[in-house]
């Protein structure tokens, strides 16, 4: 049994040791803390854009002649950046929607930073962004991973019913889950109009509460002025009598 447990010790040593060696870095730990503070410092950060696509026929707005005017076309993408790119370190960026794969080193960027455009917004994209080491003697490894999500469009959105809802999630023009069904946006988006309308009315009901106090104040002002003045006196009054009947029994 112990001749077992030691056989099965020694395995795993074995197992563990290559990927213990692969985890090491090449560079000293100062130079891996130089590395570090550097590679925290890069950013990626996402923008909706609309990006120009040509002209188009407008055929919902013909002239008074009947004929169709030309307009410009866009559609919707995304500006990915990556920021604080140095010549210490580069940067790989791949996705789960391509096999594309890209690699930035400081010279591709503008004083650090570097963006490219993306047409993709039909799906959630997973991008993850690599930083490696360019410098010392653990030049070319991964520092770093860096996850970005870009959402997806919603064509809900578009709906009538979204016009005067845009506040709720699955009426907003992008999104960062994975749709739902149109039964099942019906159903919410009815669900979430009953609400809403359901705490209009409260808000309603609680404003003319608020106003009819304030109107029977204004149209009573006289009244409650005079009551108060006399609740005032009969209050000092009541304390005085108090005071001068404790007296009394003092002496």
């Amino acid at each position: 049994m112990k001749t077992n447990l030691k056989n099965l010790f020694l395995l795993a040593i074995i197992l563990l040791t290559p990927s213990m060696v692969q985890a090491a870095s090449s560079c000293s730990y100062s130079e891996q803390a130089e590395l570090n503070n550097i590679v925290a410092n890069v950013k990626a950060t996402y923008e909706v854009v609309d990006i120009y696509k040509g002209k188009v026929l407008d055929i919902d707005s013909p002239d008074e002649n009947g004929n169709i005017p030309e307009v410009d076309h866009y559609i919707k993408g995304f500006d990915i950046t990556i920021l604080n790119i140095t010549d210490d370190i580069y940067v790989k960026v791949s996705n789960d929607a391509n096999s594309n794969e890209k690699t930035y080193y400081y010279k591709d960027t503008n004083n650090g930073q570097v963006t490219f455009r993306t047409e993709e917004t039909s799906k959630l994209v997973n991008y993850t962004i690599e930083v490696y080491s360019n410098k010392y003697s653990c030049a070319g490894e991964r520092f770093r991973t860096i996850p970005l999500i870009t959402p997806m469009y919603n064509p809900y959105s578009e709906l009538a019913v979204c016009q005067n809802n845009s506040e709720f999630y699955y009426c907003q023009q992008f999104i960062s889950s994975e749709n739902i069904s149109l039964g099942d946006f019906i159903n919410q988006v009815e669900k979430y109009t009953e609400e809403k309308q359901e705490e209009q009315q409260q808000e309603e009901n609680n404003k003319n509460f608020i106003d009819k106090l304030k109107d029977f104040y204004n149209n009573n002002k006289l009244i409650i002025y005079s009551v108060g003045i006399v609740i005032v006196v009969a209050g000092v009054a009541t304390t005085v009598i108090l005071i001068k009947k404790k007296r009394s029994r003092v002496l």
